[in-house]
């Protein structure tokens, strides 16, 4: 891993000839003619390499030797990075990937390509990081700082830019497969990359495909069943079992849970039922459990197959002046599954006395998972067709010699489908259970059979209360950006240089989903009004002093942005750096910024929206009677609690003040090592959020708050739903400190040896709860709001080099945390683990145009630390992968 920290001196891909620099893109935040850059977090061409602010770069051969397929799963890997989704996120996931620096969701990092803004792949506001063509990627800079004064909106934690081919000479072609050690999770992937370069401009032309395989969370050991009895665990089965369960068919004990007997296929009697069993956390595992293991039947890793597209050409016009286009396609279609739908106890599903199927003639609740919808057709299923095109055009030149400047517009488009598969309308199933002769004269209803075993409810019973779930998306941004930076004057300590410009951008959004009258919660068409946004920025860069005693060189640089938003205003974010060289061997730095996001579209809406996550409820603790909220009455476990939230057009947009201090060290009398370590600190107020479900369950339970906001089944006290608004309600601090050190040997007979190492360490990450309650520190926990924030996150990468071959060893490294998403054991939470992955990659260069790799992912096939508590998969999917031990192989052809 190359880094800007300390790329100056040590960074053979950085130090490039000026050929080779003419490749990248100027406009881009790329090299520049000259010998200057541009390097992500600063609009002002400079010579030096090293920024003011942390910015780790990846060159293409740094990339190859990750053995990464695809953006999300490069940044995966990064120590900086935190929990975000991925492909192989879990539980029917979408297939697409994102990026969260710092501890911050992902809506706080800014996705850039070529410097510009990419178009959020949904309504929360993020980018699919596979929607870039991945072997068009000439490098990715990640700027570890708040830049709203350079960019804008959202980037508060930091900073993603990947930089494109600009143009290519000959073609190349690249194709590999993998393998899991356990046979699944095949991938197959090919790319084409073809282009001409000339005097006057060039072209590169990268189509590609890759497709990669599924599976089961249950295929993995760490995840086999969320019934966790045997680890000292809680039971967190969904409760309702693949052949219906009854309360009330005993006259004697009407809450006695009663369940068909094995082998009955009609139940007419009691003497067909046995008692339910649905077990505590204290029940031995032998006792059984009727509940579904739904991690049988739910996605780990999505079915994906993706076409990108992506054309870059530029053409001078004259000796001043060339044009520039930039055109990408990109295609995903990915599958994952959900269980079947169900309903259980608390939802109130009386089967009436009168339904045609009932023996006993008294109404029963009922509880039951509808296994026979995979009889008829797609279950509940997360199926997406996703296209996204985006078109950059332009005009850039020089005046004179040190001024340059770009006009630029960038138009993109996202059509997004997403196919949730058939799900059960309660309202509908109430009529098919309910009276018969109701239920006849209700047009497509057919009386439901709940008595009999797997199989009894026909297809013709499933397509009344079954719906299509869907979600349509039409999503559009419109920008135009013009600039201008170059030299004002010559200071006796150098050029004191500027950068202008302005920006107009237009976004908007509509969404349709499903939306039947008898839904419990209505979601209209989102329709919301387009927001237009209007920027002027300037930037400064100002050398102080240079070649004194004790300052080899003093630069300050400062910027600012003021913007409008139609929807709330005005916002203006400044932001300072400086850097100070002792002498030429280091670098003493420090930047202060100002940061802000804009509410989402999401968040600005105010439809409400139905979500689960699972809640430790305190009604459901053993001391449930010490709560006056639970009524005296111990609650059922909820694998799953729904969460009712909406949206609020009054928000403002949330802010940050982050500063960043650190030295950079490249000795002379060691060439090629480098050494870099920054403090940083983050204060984010006005967070746009809900309070959280487990502090308003709890505050709730013990008769202190939010009275109103949790609703209980009267069935077994179980949480039937959480209230919750979003507002600016929080307060957000957080600091650590990042470490990087990296090292070549001069060439000898037995080769080099490259050794690049990052670390971060997470000294505090407070946040409160909700409004008015003391900061919590959640640095070195795991929650299921937040994910896991390790104290300590590594990795590292050697690669020796000896003529034409090449191996590669690579690590990563996550400190264990407390699980305050597990049972509590004597007073305290659980631990999860620390983890270790390593990894191999072998290469060769067969001859001057033939290239072959072989690698293995987790060697030693290690599984995340099992987190009791996630019902998600059992481990937290945001920052690890259970994939286990994969094998890859790739070629590549140049002619």
């Amino acid at each position: 891993m190359v880094s800007a920290m300390g790329v100056a001196g040590i960074a053979p891909a950085m130090a490039q000839d000026t050929a080779a620099q003419d490749t990248q893109n100027d406009s881009a935040q790329s090299a520049a003619t000259g010998g200057e850059i541009i390097v992500t977090g600063s609009r002002l061409r400079q010579t030096d390499l090293v920024a003011a602010a942390p910015v780790t770069i990846m060159d293409a051969a740094e990339i190859d030797r990750t053995g990464a397929q695809s953006v999300g799963e490069l940044l995966r890997e990064l120590p900086v990075a935190s929990p975000s989704t991925s492909e192989s996120a879990g539980r029917g996931n979408d297939g697409s990937a994102t990026v969260a620096l710092r501890g911050l969701d992902a809506v706080n990092t800014l996705v850039l390509v070529n410097g510009r803004r990419m178009l959020s792949n949904n309504a929360g506001g993020t980018v699919d990081l596979n929607s870039v063509s991945f072997d068009a990627v000439e490098r990715v800079e990640i700027l570890q700082n708040g830049a709203s004064a350079i960019y804008g909106t959202d980037a508060v934690a930091g900073v993603v830019n990947m930089i494109m081919r600009r143009d290519y000479d000959g073609i190349r072609v690249r194709a590999g497969m993998g393998i899991s050690s356990r046979g699944d999770l095949p991938t197959q992937e090919v790319s084409a990359l073809f282009g001409r370069k000339w005097s006057t401009g060039g072209f590169v032309l990268n189509a590609a495909y890759r497709h990669s395989g599924g599976n089961k969370i249950s295929d993995r050991p760490v995840s086999l069943d969320p019934d966790w009895r045997a680890q000292g665990g809680r039971n967190f089965r969904d409760s309702a079992p693949l052949s219906t369960a009854f309360r009330g068919l005993d006259p004697a004990d009407p809450n006695r849970a009663l369940i068909i007997r094995e082998g009955v296929t009609q139940a007419t009697s009691l003497a067909d039922f046995r008692d339910y069993i649905f077990p505590g956390t204290a029940t031995p595992i032998t006792s059984g459990n009727d509940g579904v293991n739904y991690f049988e039947y739910e996605s780990s890793a999505s079915k994906i197959s993706q076409y990108n597209l992506y054309f870059s050409g530029h053409q001078d016009l004259n000796d001043s002046i060339s044009a520039f286009v930039e055109a990408s396609y990109n295609k995903r279609n990915s599958l994952g599954f959900f269980a079947p739908d169900y309903f259980i106890f608390s939802d109130q599903n009386i089967v009436s006395a009168n339904n045609d199927y009932n023996p006993f003639g008294r109404d029963v609740a009922a509880a039951r998972t509808l296994l026979e919808v995979t009889r008829t057709g797609v279950p509940r299923s997360k199926d997406v067709s996703s296209k996204l095109y985006r078109i950059v055009g332009g005009l850039q030149g020089r005046i004179g010699n040190s001024w340059n400047w770009e006009l630029s517009g960038n138009y993109q488009k996202l059509d997004y489908y997403s196919y949730g598969g058939r799900g059960v309308q309660r309202a509908r199933l109430r009529i098919a259970i309910g009276d018969s002769d109701i239920c006849r004269a209700t047009p497509g209803c057919v009386p439901m059979n709940l008595f009999g075993a797997t199989g009894s409810v026909t297809d013709e019973m499933l397509d009344f209360v079954l719906v299509d779930r869907f979600t349509d998306i039409d999503s559009k941004l419109a920008s135009f950006v013009g600039n201008i930076s170059g030299t004002l004057l010559q200071l006796p300590a150098g050029d004191l240089n500027i950068s202008i410009g302005g920006e107009y951008r237009a976004e908007s959004f509509a969404q349709v989903q499903d939306d039947q009258p008898d839904k419990t919660t209505r979601t209209p068409p989102f329709l919301p009004a387009t927001r237009k946004v209007s920027e002027v920025y300037g930037e400064l860069g100002i050398p102080l002093l240079r070649d004194i005693p004790f300052i080899y060189r003093l630069d300050v640089e400062a910027a600012v942005r003021f913007s409008h938003y139609n929807g709330f205003g005005n916002t203006t974010n400044p932001q300072a750096s400086v850097r100070w060289r002792p002498y030429e061997d280091l670098l003493i730095r420090g930047s202060w910024s100002s940061a802000f996001r804009a509410p989402n579209f999401t968040e600005a809406n105010t439809t409400q929206s139905r979500s689960a996550r699972p809640v430790n409820d305190p009604c459901a603790s053993p001391s449930y009677a010490s709560f006056p909220g639970c009524n005296g009455r111990q609650a059922e476990v909820n694998t799953s609690t729904p969460i009712i939230t909406g949206g609020n057009p009054d928000l403002r947009p949330e802010t940050a003040k982050s500063i960043t201090a650190g030295f950079v060290f490249t000795p002379r009398f060691l060439p090629r090592f480098s050494l870099t370590v920054d403090f940083y600190k983050i204060n984010k107020s006005d967070i746009i959020g809900i309070a959280d479900p487990a502090y308003i369950a709890l505050q709730n339970a013990q008769g202190t708050g939010y009275l109103g906001a949790v609703l209980r089944s009267p069935v077994n006290n179980s949480i039937t739903d959480i209230y919750s608004l979003r507002e600016n309600l929080l307060k957000l601090k957080v600091r650590g400190i990042d470490i990087g050190a990296e090292y070549t040997t001069p060439e000898a007979s037995w080769g080099s040896l490259n050794i690049r190492a990052d670390a971060t360490y997470l000294d505090s990450y407070t946040q409160s709860p909700a409004p008015g309650t003391p900061p919590v520190e959640r640095a070195g926990t795991y929650t299921t709001a937040i994910g896991t924030l390790a104290k300590w996150r590594a990795s590292g990468r050697a690669t020796w080099t000896l003529n034409n071959i090449s191996l590669t060893y690579g690590m990563r490294y996550v400190g264990g945390v407390e699980n305050q998403a597990s049972l509590l054991v004597n007073g305290q939470y659980l631990r999860a683990g620390s983890y270790l992955q390593h990894d191999l990659m072998f290469t060769t260069e067969v001859d001057e145009r033939m290239k072959l790799s072989l690698g293995v992912e987790n060697v030693t096939d290690r599984m995340p630390p099992f987190l009791e508590g996630n019902y998600y998969n059992g481990f937290d999917n945001l920052t690890f992968s259970s994939r286990g031990r994969f094998f890859y192989a790739r070629a590549e052809m140049n002619f």
